[in-house]
């Protein structure tokens, strides 16, 4: 198994864990990792996405992406969010973290998805560390967003939610 070779958030982030999404999915790896590998293949499981273009490098293997997200109301404007990839390896998982200036004002971020093969079944865990300057908003936010996906990837594989955390009380989400 090749756990022993994933990097430690502190590679990274000195961000503490914010939000943790795990989820059993009815599903072998080699039909979940397709679609969780890929960041162009977050629209077909988060409702907030219209849209992910990734820029790949000379072996195919994404070293950035952008993340078009539907706007919040009519009249108001899409945010595009530029991730670049820190660390990749198929069939395990990837990290990556989103321009210093984004719209959501996250800083010193990680996106930690990693996924583990149980045979017919797979686990996937997602995890978010970041700062803000209004976390329990943001902490709210990646919640939403967690419950959503978690929605999505089980109605389309089958299985449920082993856990959805926070590291404190969630703000209320207009």
């Amino acid at each position: 198994m090749t756990r022993n070779r994933i990097p430690p958030s502190t590679t990274f982030t000195t961000a503490p864990l914010r939000n943790r999404l795990q989820i059993q999915l009815d599903r072998p790896l080699r039909e979940v990792w397709p679609v969780i590998g890929d960041p162009v293949r977050l629209p077909e499981y988060s409702a907030g996405l219209e849209r992910v273009e990734a820029k790949r490098d000379s072996t195919g293997a994404c070293t950035e992406y952008l993340c078009y997200f539907k706007p919040r109301a009519a009249g108001m404007e899409s945010i595009v969010d530029r991730n670049v990839m820190r660390w990749y390896e198929a069939n395990v998982g990837y990290a990556s973290s989103a321009d210093a200036n984004n719209a959501f004002g996250v800083t010193n971020d990680l996106n930690l998805v990693l996924v583990q093969d149980s045979g017919a079944l797979t686990m996937v865990t997602w995890e978010e560390y970041y700062d803000a300057q209004d976390v329990p908003m943001m902490r709210a936010e990646y919640d939403g967003a967690f419950a959503d996906i978690a929605e999505r990837l089980i109605k389309r594989f089958g299985g449920r939610v082993i856990a959805r955390t926070t590291d404190g009380p969630l703000a209320p989400v207009d």
